[in-house]
């Protein structure tokens, strides 16, 4: 089975060192690279050390985790970033999955939800638990009106859109969508270009999160 390469960035030394030892005796990832702060994972990304899940610590020197991640997505957007945080407030959840994250983690949460996480983020392009669905809803509750991109822009969504979106929540891949519809896996993939231009979002993550906005998913999972 291909492993999935990981790479953590945390500068709390008995944090990282712990969680990056739990990591590489995982069989299921590569450790690619460690790093201190942004600027230090930057500079490996620039010699080509690239993960496929970063996992990223939100407070950092030099370069914290919001400013991170909004420099991975425009350079290297094909990165799952995984945000790690004391924080659990609603609207800080929120603000981290709208500037591109694909997954946010506690710190208290434990190994197997890490890995749960980092599974899911490659697979799908998100990760989303209890905590992160809450903010969500929590915070859209009292929106209602006509389905808007980021941009306040209303949009439709055609019949074909909006069961692939649905699907995308459900955590399939391409190819499983592909094989549910009765499409190619590249019939799905442009439909799925077409959504993030016309949700105007960054990832799949964001995606679920204009879908959790807008009711167009709901199941007992979510």
């Amino acid at each position: 089975m291909e492993k999935i390469k990981v790479a953590l960035v945390e500068d709390q030394r008995l944090f990282r060192d712990g969680l990056y030892a739990l990591l590489n005796a995982s069989p299921e990832f590569e450790m690619i690279g460690v790093a201190d702060n942004g600027v230090q994972f930057l500079s490996m990304l620039e010699k080509g050390k690239v993960p496929d899940v970063a996992l990223i610590d939100m407070n950092m020197p030099h370069l914290n985790g919001f400013e991170l991640v909004e420099i991975l997505v425009k350079r290297y957007p094909l990165i799952r970033s995984i945000i790690l945080t004391i924080h659990n407030q609603e609207r800080f959840i929120a603000k981290m999955v709208e500037a591109g994250v694909a997954g946010y983690l506690v710190k208290n949460c434990d190994f197997e939800e890490v890995k749960a996480a980092v599974a899911s983020a490659y697979a799908t392009g998100f990760y989303f638990n209890e905590a992160t669905i809450k903010a969500m809803r929590t915070i859209n509750k009292h929106k209602n009106g006509p389905v808007r991109s980021f941009a306040d822009i209303p949009i439709v969504l055609s019949d074909r859109e909006t069961q692939i979106l649905r699907l995308i929540c459900r955590e399939n891949t391409n190819a499983e969508i592909a094989e549910i519809l009765n499409l190619s896996p590249r019939t799905v993939d442009g439909h799925r270009n077409n959504l993030l231009a016309k949700v105007g979002c960054k990832n799949t993550a964001g995606l679920v999160l204009f879908a959790l906005k807008h009711n167009i998913f709901e199941s007992d999972s979510f």
